[in-house]
C-alpha cells in the first residue's frame, strides 16, 4: 500500500507551484526579471493575448542579453525568449520529466493538464523530487 502512495507522489503535478507566472511579449527583459525575482523563479512564460508564445529563462538572460550587450530596459522579451515550448502532461512521472529535460538539454518544462497550461516544472523541482525520494531510503 505504501508503494502506491509513493507512486502517486511521483507525478509532475505534485511538484509545480502556483501561480502561473507570465508576461506579455512586448514588455522588457527588465520587467520580466523583476517579476521573476519577486516570484523567486528562474523562468517566465511569454504571452501574446491568451496564447503562450515562448519562455524567458535565466539562461536566455545570460546568453541573449548580457553576453550580447543588450539593454534589459529596452530589449523586449519576445526578442530574446526561447520560442520552442516543450510540454509535459501533469500526470507524467517525474522520471519521465527528468529524461525529457536531459534529452532536450533544457531546465524547464511547461506542464499541461487536459490541454491547459498549469505551470512550469524546473530542474530544481526535479532535484527536490530526488532528494525527497532518496531521503526515505
Amino acid at each position: 500500500m505504501n508503494k502506491v502512495k509513493d507512486e502517486v507522489k511521483d507525478k509532475v503535478k505534485h511538484f509545480i507551484t502556483p501561480p502561473l507566472i507570465q508576461i506579455n511579449a512586448t514588455l522588457s527583459v527588465f520587467e520580466a526579471c523583476k517579476r521573476m525575482k519577486k516570484q523567486k523563479v528562474g523562468s517566465i512564460l511569454v504571452t501574446e493575448g491568451k496564447r503562450f508564445v515562448g519562455i524567458f529563462t535565466e539562461a536566455d538572460l545570460l546568453k541573449k542579453v548580457v553576453a550580447q550587450n543588450e539593454y534589459p530596459g529596452s530589449t523586449t522579451v519576445f526578442k530574446v525568449m526561447t520560442k520552442e515550448l516543450v510540454y509535459i502532461d501533469s500526470e507524467s512521472s517525474m522520471v519521465a520529466a527528468f529524461l525529457k529535460m536531459q534529452t532536450k538539454n533544457i531546465r524547464h518544462l511547461i506542464v499541461k493538464e487536459s490541454h491547459i497550461v498549469t505551470g512550469v516544472l524546473s530542474i530544481k523541482d526535479i532535484a527536490k523530487f530526488y532528494v525527497h525520494k532518496f531521503s526515505k531510503v
